[in-house]
């Protein structure tokens, strides 16, 4: 057996796990014991499925599994790290480390890294899907810059990390939910195989946090 067959038997395991147990911190009570449980197995399994998908990568370099993994690392990163970046207005610990920056920073430039090999033609793999990732990633990069920059500032409220982790936690979801339907559910089409998840889970994050906020506006109105 083969470095790269040993990375990519733990790879797809913990990938199909992971799409599994991704469900739980969602439908479970946020806040709860159910929830962190299930959310710390899921950052577990993608921890795991991640390091092999850089292994394979580096060993048998593909444009669109960089692109995945490095959009999958950073929601799955910045997801977990927000946690401890909730007020910081209030705590100056509460704010970005020298890790955040320098991980948001490496992905970034593998997002524009992406985008000059799939404009200079010298990409493998699906180009619509590797550039949607390659987007999604500086975005979300240009976004935690911005928010390490100026973490009091615009649109800063004490509710914000929940709206982003929120949102990065189901992206990570998203993208392991998209490497496993385009590799298995084959019969729907290219690239929507692939699309699709992040489709779903993007409509799923608007109206989620949409109902977050207009819970929020209505709460005092019900108290008094």
């Amino acid at each position: 057996m083969t470095l790269f067959s040993s990375f990519l038997i733990v790879h797809v395991s913990t990938g199909l796990c992971a799409v599994l147990v991704g469900v739980m911190p969602i439908v479970t009570r946020k806040g709860g014991r159910a929830h962190r449980f299930w959310g710390r197995l899921f950052v577990g399994l993608m921890a795991v499925l991640l390091i092999c998908a850089w292994a394979m990568t580096a060993l048998r370099f593909n444009t669109y599994f960089l692109a995945l993994s490095a959009t999958a690392t950073l929601s799955l990163f910045s997801g977990v790290r927000v946690l401890g970046r909730k007020r910081p207005d209030l705590n100056a610990e509460d704010r970005a480390r020298p890790l955040d920056w320098a991980a948001t920073l490496g992905v970034i430039g593998v997002g524009l890294w992406v985008l000059v090999l799939l404009a200079s033609g010298r990409s493998d793999g699906p180009a619509t899907v590797s550039a949607a990732l390659a987007a999604s990633a500086l975005t979300m990069g240009v976004w935690d810059l911005w928010r390490f920059a100026a973490p009091t500032s615009w649109p800063f409220s004490p509710n914000l990390w929940t709206y982003e982790h929120l949102t990065k936690m189901l992206g990570a979801y998203s993208a392991v939910l998209s490497a496993f339907s385009g590799n298995f559910l084959t019969a729907m089409p290219a690239p929507w195989s692939q699309l699709w998840p992040t489709v779903l889970l993007q409509c799923l994050i608007v109206v989620w946090i949409a109902t977050l906020l207009v819970r929020k506006r209505l709460r005092p109105l019900c108290v008094g």
